[in-house]
């Protein structure tokens, strides 16, 4: 194939301007001092730019990895809080724990609608079912609703046809709490009768009257309180997990659910 001349003349010009450019830093670096030091001072910040960048990218890996091997830690001291408080409750030679839990990365999530939902890296290879709960130390954030071989869907607790048995630290009542769509981070806990006595910034724990979540996680700290129909409390709830930075969660498996809704099945 026959190049043209101008193709060539083109390339020469910028093969002479770079052979001239090289020349001239030659020159600048060998007799003049002051020059070459500027020289080397740009070079240098242009080699600064570039190691910073890498730094930042190398820090940013690492922070998720350290990230990753938290959320394995949490799952391991959830697990042994839970193993050591069955052992208080029962012989040694008689204890089934009642419940395990799978570490999984949150790898989507929506906050901005009426029905909310989350995805994560964890499914049926895993261990991980439909209706299992899904937590994390700061609250109960929803319920598997399915699952394929790698992930699985699971419906936020911030979705108006979710709710949590909860309860008021202090009285140990309980009753349903369900997310509140017009308040961001607010929850109404209801059904809570008129006697019991309600203070603001009261924790509010999950009761562990259901196989989704485990008893005694906290959920949130009383914002408010107020009469429905002259018989109950409605309770406002200022949640404490922030759903907007919600990262890694626990699959809880609840271990005693097939044997209770056998009995519960039987004795209907």
């Amino acid at each position: 194939m026959r190049i043209p001349p101008s193709l060539l003349f083109g390339v020469g010009r910028f093969l002479l301007f770079i052979l001239l450019e090289a020349i001239s830093v030659y020159m600048v670096c060998n007799n003049g001092i002051v020059q070459r030091y500027r020289l080397i001072g740009k070079l240098r910040e242009v080699q600064g730019f570039f190691w910073e960048r890498y730094a930042a990218i190398d820090e940013y890996s690492s922070l998720r990895r350290a990230n990753g091997r938290l959320a394995d830690d949490n799952t391991l001291l959830m697990q042994q809080l839970y193993r050591h408080k069955e052992n208080e409750s029962a012989p040694q030679d008689t204890v089934k724990y009642p419940f395990s839990f799978i570490s999984a990365k949150v790898i989507r999530n929506t906050v901005n609608t009426t029905h909310n939902y989350l995805l994560i890296n964890k499914g049926s290879k895993d261990g991980v079912e439909v209706d299992m709960g899904v937590i994390t130390p700061a609250g109960a954030v929803g319920i598997v609703s399915a699952v394929s071989s790698r992930y699985a869907y699971v419906i936020s607790f911030l979705n108006t046809s979710q709710q949590v048995s909860a309860k008021i630290g202090k009285s140990n009542t309980f009753g349903p709490m369900c997310w509140d769509p017009h308040r961001e981070g607010v929850a109404i806990l209801s059904d809570i009768p008129q006697h019991v006595e309600v203070n603001r910034l009261d924790t509010v724990y999950t009761s562990g009257y259901s196989s989704f979540y485990p008893p005694d996680i906290p959920i949130g700290v009383v914002e408010d309180s107020r009469i429905v129909n002259g018989v109950h409390l409605s309770v406002d709830v200022r949640l404490l997990q922030e759903f907007r930075n919600l990262n890694y969660v626990m699959v809880v498996k609840d271990n005693n659910k097939e044997e209770i809704e056998k009995l519960i099945k039987g004795a209907q």
